[in-house]
Parts: structure tokens; C-alpha cells; sequence
């Protein structure tokens, strides 16, 4: 296999493995078999915490045995929840079919990136400017699946789930690469799972670079993750009808590959800081509720997302140096980050039961602002050598 082959099956691999044929329409599909409003929150509860218990385990296991076999295992384990949703339409039924697909996620997570980054050394792709590439594509394909998504449920309910096994079925036929001579399992890795977390931890604790961008990136998207179920109200605020709010909703696939194309080119380098400095304020458009000032403030809110994300994503593949262990590394990594989020979204949610909507979004501005111009400084000192820290920081 040369490099263009390399780079077109780890395209596929990663493009086909979406589910976004599926989960725009994944509530109206359990509505539509009467489960109740607290069934589905219970639903995405068995998900969450089935993706939080195995995300350790598949790390380590994907290290142990092989990043291909836990890669394929978790697009068997995807296929084997959409069938569930599809043969058994009854709540528990549904249970199995989320408790599946939280173990595939975790399983995923731990190992997908590994094994691309070990197939990309193998043939010499770099893989950090492919991951970018290949987001941006997967935001392009999603927004086209999302767009039929519903065409496909009001012709048959279960039909965007059968179509996401297809895709399923063809990232394991055509998009897994048959060559894997660097992925096999490893039998030097210690048994022993509390020494290896000891170990992995410790690489993590002392890397003050992806510290700092752990917490600074997690903030920004925890907050605008949580600000995206807050859109409704604002739009209510605005009197943007419903009719418009659909549309709208539609073009966040296409603004995140533009944030995604600001982060990949090195000639956008004033747009990126502009963005950045710019995107605390957004909040403050969003609660003017003038109709232009919101449309501009969701626009900056999902580039700055999807740039921020696949910031995150480029640092911590950066940072691997021991490919013996990067699932696991990458899987504690993961587990940090969702313990984390649990956390703000507490605090957020407490605030916003004690403060006002438009003092909470003042409150996000204020955070953001300040959370970006500590990064700034910090990123000066880092690069003037004020910090000793891993040469990969920057």
C-alpha cells in the first residue's frame, strides 16, 4: 500500500463512521414509540455512562491487544446497537441499544487515532495535516446526511438507522487498511492496569502544555455546547420564527469546516485571532436579541468551536510519544476531559437556577475574555522558553 492509498482508506474509514444519518432524527424515532420525555433522558444517561466506564479499559485493551481489533470491534458493537434500535422499538430495548453504543464510542476513542497515527508513520503520511483534511470533509458529508435525514425517516422510520449500518458495514469492508504490521498487539505492556495508569497519568500531570490546553479548549466548547440548548430561547427573544430556526440549524455542518479551513491555513492568521478575541462577545450579540447581531454571534460560536476542537485534537496527537501506549494515553486523556465537563456543567447549571439568563451570558463573556487573553500570555511565555516543557507544545 503506497501513501495515496493510505490517506483514501483512512478517508473512508474515518468519513463513513458517522452517525449523523441517524441522530438527528433519534428522538422523534423514540417519540414515535412512546417513550416519555424522562425515558430519553434516562436513554442518554445508560449512553454517557457506559462511554464513561469503558473509556479506561478500551485504552488500555486497544494497547494490550491491538488497535485494529478494538477498531473493528467497536464498528461491530455500532452495528450491533442500530440493529437493536431497529428489532427491539421497546424502552428496553433502546437501553441495550444505548448501552452498545457507549461501549463503541469509548472502544472508538481509545483507538482510532492510534491506530492511523501507526499506519501513517508506517507509510509516511503525516497524519496531524490528514485529520484536519478529514474533518473537514466529515463536517461537509454530514451536513449532506443530516439534509436527508429526515426525507428518510418520513418515508420509514427506521431507515436512517439500516443506512448508517451500510456505512458501517463499508468502513469495516473497504475503509479498514488490510496492512498492519505496526499495530499488532503489545506484549511488552504491563499487566498490571493501576501501574500503566500510574504511569500515563504522570506523563499527562507534567506536560504543562496540554494542561493548560486541556482546560482553557474544554471550557470554551463545554460552554457553547451547553449555550446550543440555550439557541431556542434566544431565538424566541428575537422573534425568529420557527419556520427560519430549521435553515439555521442546518448550516452549523458548513460554518464548522470553515472554522476548520480558518485552523488549517497559515494565511488566516490574522482571521484566527480576530475570531478568537471576538468570540467571548458573542454572548453579548446573542442577549441584544437583534436578529442580525444573533445570526453573526452563532456564526463566530460554531467556527470557534470547531476550531477549538480540532486545536485540542492536532495538540494531543502532537503530544504522543510512546505509541506502545498512545490508546491508553489518549483514552485517560478522554476520561480527564469528560470528568471535567461534568464539572462545569454543574456549575453552569446551578448558575443558571440562581442568576438571570443575560447575567449567566455577561458572566460567559467575562470568563471566555479573560480564559483567552491568560492563554495569549501564556502562549508568549511558552514560546520565548519561560517554561520548560516538551518541544511539541508549538
Amino acid at each position: 500500500m503506497n501513501k495515496k492509498k493510505c490517506r483514501a482508506e483512512i478517508c473512508l474509514a474515518t468519513i463513513f463512521s458517522t452517525q449523523a444519518l441517524f441522530t438527528p432524527v433519534k428522538t422523534l424515532f423514540l417519540l414515535h414509540f412512546m417513550m416519555q420525555t424522562q425515558d430519553i433522558s434516562f436513554l442518554k444517561f445508560v449512553f454517557t455512562f457506559a462511554s464513561f466506564v469503558f473509556e479506561l479499559p478500551s485504552g488500555y485493551f486497544s494497547d494490550k491487544v491491538g488497535n485494529k481489533i478494538c477498531l473493528v470491534c467497536s464498528r461491530f458493537l455500532m452495528i450491533m446497537s442500530l440493529l437493536a434500535y431497529c428489532m427491539f422499538p421497546y424502552f428496553w430495548g433502546f437501553v441495550a441499544a444505548n448501552l452498545i453504543l457507549g461501549i463503541a464510542n469509548a472502544w472508538e476513542s481509545g483507538a482510532v487515532d492510534s491506530y492511523f497515527l501507526i499506519l501513517c508513520k508506517q507509510f509516511e503520511v503525516e497524519y496531524s495535516s490528514l485529520k484536519i483534511t478529514i474533518k473537514k470533509i466529515s463536517y461537509l458529508f454530514n451536513f449532506t446526511l443530516m439534509a436527508i435525514s429526515t426525507l428518510l425517516y418520513s418515508i420509514n422510520p427506521f431507515l436512517p438507522f439500516w443506512g448508517t449500518i451500510i456505512l458501517m458495514t463499508l468502513t469495516i469492508i473497504i475503509g479498514m487498511p488490510k496492512e498492519m504490521e505496526s499495530t499488532r498487539a503489545n506484549k511488552a505492556l504491563s499487566s498490571n492496569f493501576t501501574q500503566n495508569s500510574k504511569v500515563v497519568l504522570g506523563k499527562i500531570v507534567h506536560n504543562k502544555c496540554l494542561l493548560w490546553k486541556m482546560l482553557y479548549t474544554i471550557t470554551c466548547t463545554a460552554i457553547y455546547i451547553l449555550n446550543f440548548e440555550y439557541y431556542t430561547v434566544v431565538f424566541q427573544k428575537a422573534g425568529i420564527g420557527e419556520k427560519i430556526i430549521g435553515p439555521i440549524y442546518s448550516t452549523f455542518m458548513i460554518i464548522n469546516a470553515l472554522g476548520i479551513l480558518v485552523y488549517q491555513k497559515n494565511n488566516f492568521l490574522v482571521l484566527k485571532k480576530l475570531l478568537l478575541i471576538v468570540a467571548p462577545f458573542s454572548f453579548v450579540m446573542l442577549i441584544s436579541y437583534k436578529v442580525p447581531l444573533v445570526l453573526l454571534a452563532i456564526f463566530i460560536q460554531q467556527m470557534s468551536f470547531s476550531y477549538y476542537n480540532c486545536d485540542l485534537d492536532i495538540f494531543i496527537i502532537n503530544s504522543i510519544d510512546d505509541l506502545t501506549t498512545s490508546s491508553y494515553y489518549q483514552s485517560m486523556i478522554s476520561f480527564v476531559n469528560i470528568i471535567y465537563r461534568m464539572i462545569i456543567t454543574l456549575i453552569i447549571t446551578a448558575s443558571f437556577e440562581n442568576l438571570s439568563f443575560n447575567a449567566n451570558y455577561i458572566g460567559f463573556t467575562i470568563i471566555l475574555f479573560i480564559a483567552y487573553m491568560i492563554d495569549h500570555v501564556l502562549q508568549r511565555r511558552l514560546k520565548n522558553g519561560h517554561w520548560r516543557t516538551i518541544s511539541v507544545c508549538f
